[in-house]
C-alpha cells in the first residue's frame, strides 16, 4: 500500500486525546504514516500531519486583518514572524471552532507579525469580520522542505543531487496562482550540499525554510532510485477549510490535500455538504471534477487514474456506470489530487470545509 498509518498509534493518540480533552488539555495526539516513493516516478503528496500547535487561545475581537488575542497571552513581539537564519518557521493561524455561529472555522491565515496580544494576518482577500470573540484560535508552524526532508533523512526520503542540472530527487510545486488548466510547476527544490536549493537560483541559497502548504500537494520526482518517507506530527482533530478558485472565463485547477493521516471516502470529503463542488447534469457534461493519481504506478508526468463527478445526488466515475455509486471510494491519507473547478459566473472562491472522521 501506497501510505500506511500506523493505526495502533493512531488509535491509542485519540484515546489519550480524548482522556486529555476532558480534562481541559489541548495537546493534539500524535501519529506517522509512511509513504513509497518509486524510482523515475512522480508521487504526489501533502501535508498530513500539522507541526505541534504553539498556542491554543480565545480571539476577543477582530479589526481588518488583526486578532487581538483574549486575556494575557505573553506574546514576544513578532516571535511569530519568520526571519532568515533567526525565527526560521513561518506561522499560519487556524480559527477553531464557536459555540455557535463561525463562518470562518478551519480556515487559517498566514502570521505576517504580532503584538503582545495581537496578531497580523495575510488574508489573501478573505474577510474574517464575522468571527466572534471567543472563537478558538490555533498558531501553528507550516510545515517546510527541512521539517519534510530534514537533512539527516538523505538516502531515505529523497537522493542528494550531485548538481543543479543532475537532480536525483526533486520537489516540485503547483502553481497555486496560475489561471487554467494543466498548469506547469512554479518552482522546484533539490538537495545540494546539504541544503534545498531552488532551481534557478543560486545554488548557495539555503530554501530548507521555504514553506510546504497545507492545503495543497507538492510532487516528489525520484530519478533512478526509490525513496521512502515518513511523515510525523500532530493529528489534525479539528475542521479545516480549504479555498477552491474558480474562474468566469475559463475551468480551473485546485492542487489540494487535506490533512488527514488516515483514507477519507468521497461522501466524507465534505465537498457536496459544503456546497464547493458543483452537481453535474451528466458524465458528458461534468461541471466539477476531482482527479485522482495513482502513487503505485512508476511514472513521470502521469494522467489521473480515476476521475470522478457528482450527479443525481451520487458520486459517479468517469469511464465506469453511470448509475453506480462510488462514494465509497477514499482518497488516501497523505496523497494529493486535482478539484477542477467549472466556470462560474463571478469567479469567487468557493470554501470546502473538512470535518475529521475519527
Amino acid at each position: 500500500m501506497f501510505r500506511r498509518l500506523s493505526l495502533f498509534c493512531l488509535l491509542a493518540a485519540i484515546a489519550a486525546w480524548s482522556s486529555l480533552a476532558s480534562a481541559q488539555v489541548v495537546t493534539d495526539p500524535v501519529g506517522f504514516t509512511t509513504a513509497s516513493c518509486a524510482a523515475n516516478s512522480d508521487t504526489y503528496l501533502s501535508v498530513s500531519f500539522t507541526r505541534p500547535p504553539e498556542f491554543t487561545g480565545l480571539i476577543q475581537s477582530v479589526s481588518g486583518n488583526i486578532l487581538t488575542i483574549a486575556g494575557t497571552p505573553g506574546f514576544t513581539i513578532n516571535q511569530f514572524a519568520y526571519v532568515p537564519s533567526t525565527q526560521p518557521k513561518t506561522y499560519f493561524v487556524l480559527i477553531g471552532p464557536h459555540a455557535s455561529l463561525n463562518p470562518n472555522e478551519g480556515r487559517n491565515y498566514q502570521v505576517t507579525s504580532n503584538g503582545t496580544n495581537t496578531l497580523t494576518l495575510n488574508l489573501n482577500n478573505d474577510d474574517i469580520s464575522g468571527v466572534q470573540p471567543n472563537t478558538q484560535v490555533l498558531i501553528i508552524p507550516y510545515a517546510t522542505l527541512a521539517s519534510v526532508f530534514p537533512a539527516t533523512d538523505q538516502n531515505v526520503s529523497f537522493i542528494p543531487s550531485p548538481s543543479q542540472f543532475n537532480r536525483l530527487t526533486q520537489i516540485l510545486i503547483p502553481n497555486y496562482a496560475g489561471s487554467g488548466i494543466n498548469l506547469s510547476a512554479a518552482a522546484t527544490y533539490y538537495f545540494l550540499n546539504g541544503a534545498w536549493r531552488k532551481f534557478g537560483q543560486p545554488t548557495t541559497d539555503d530554501h530548507g525554510d521555504d514553506v510546504l502548504s497545507n492545503t495543497g500537494y507538492f510532487t516528489l520526482r525520484n530519478a533512478g532510485t526509490g525513496t521512502t518517507l515518513t511523515s510525523l506530527g500532530s493529528v489534525l482533530v479539528k475542521k479545516e477549510t480549504l479555498p477552491l478558485f474558480t474562474s468566469a472565463t475559463t475551468q480551473q485547477d485546485n492542487f489540494v490535500g487535506i490533512i488527514r493521516p488516515v483514507p477519507v471516502s468521497l461522501d466524507n470529503l465534505g465537498l457536496i455538504t459544503s456546497g464547493a463542488f458543483a452537481s453535474s447534469p451528466s458524465q458528458f457534461n461534468r461541471i466539477d471534477q476531482l482527479f485522482l493519481f495513482d502513487n503505485a504506478a512508476a511514472a513521470i508526468n502521469k494522467s489521473a487514474n480515476a476521475t470522478y463527478y457528482y450527479a443525481n445526488s451520487h458520486w459517479r466515475r468517469f469511464g465506469q456506470d453511470p448509475t453506480a455509486d462510488f462514494g465509497t471510494d477514499t482518497i488516501p491519507a497523505g496523497v494529493g489530487f486535482v478539484i477542477r473547478k467549472g466556470i462560474t459566473g463571478n469567479g469567487a472562491t468557493q470554501f470546502w470545509q473538512n470535518a475529521p472522521t475519527y
